[in-house]
C-alpha cells in the first residue's frame, strides 16, 4: 500500500524515525511513544496537516513523501474496537489508549485506523520499532507547494 506523510524539510529526513510521538501525544496515541502518522491518500495528508497548522500560514518549505508498506504489515482496527468518542474534538485519552494498546502490544507494524477528516481515507499508524517496520520503504520525496486558498492568501505559498 502507499501510503504519504507530509512535512516540514526540515524534517524530511527524519520522516519516519517516530520521534514527535516522544514529545507530543496525538490522536491515536500517548506522548512517548514512536509511531509516524500517515494517510492513505496525498489529499488526506494535506488536510490532516491543514488542520493542526491552524491560522498559520506556512512559509517553510514542505516536502511530500510517498511511502510504501506491505499490505501483509497492515492491521485494520476492527469497528467494534474503535471507542465511541474516538473522534472528539481536541482528542482525547479514548482513542490514545486504543492506539497506545496496539504500539505495547506489537501485534503489526502498521494499523490502519479510521480518519476524522474522511469517511473514506484512512489514517495508517506506524510503529518504528517493530520487526516489520524494516519492510517499508521511503518511494519518493518532492518539494510540496499548497494552494494558498487553502489558507485565504491572495499570493503564492513557500
Amino acid at each position: 500500500m502507499h501510503l504519504y506523510r507530509l512535512c516540514k524539510e526540515i524534517y524530511s529526513k527524519d520522516v519516519l524515525d517516530g520521534q514527535g510521538g516522544l514529545s507530543a501525544a496525538g490522536r491515536w496515541h500517548s506522548q512517548g511513544h514512536r509511531v509516524v502518522y500517515c494517510a492513505s491518500s496525498e489529499a488526506l495528508a494535506v488536510l490532516e496537516l491543514r488542520v493542526h497548522l491552524g491560522s498559520y500560514v506556512p512559509r517553510s518549505r514542505y516536502v511530500m513523501h510517498t511511502i510504501d508498506v506491505p499490505d501483509e504489515v497492515i492491521a485494520e482496527l476492527p469497528a467494534e474496537a474503535i471507542p465511541l468518542g474516538w473522534d472528539a474534538v481536541p482528542h482525547t485519552e479514548t482513542s490514545r489508549a486504543v492506539g497506545d494498546k496496539w504500539l505495547e502490544s506489537a501485534r503489526s507494524g502498521a494499523l490502519r485506523v479510521p480518519s476524522i477528516h474522511s469517511e473514506t481515507d484512512r489514517t495508517v499508524l506506524l510503529n518504528p520499532v517493530h520487526s516489520d517496520f524494516a519492510r517499508v520503504r521511503l518511494l519518493a520525496h518532492r518539494r510540496y507547494r499548497f494552494d494558498c486558498r487553502l489558507f485565504g492568501a491572495s499570493e503564492p505559498l513557500a
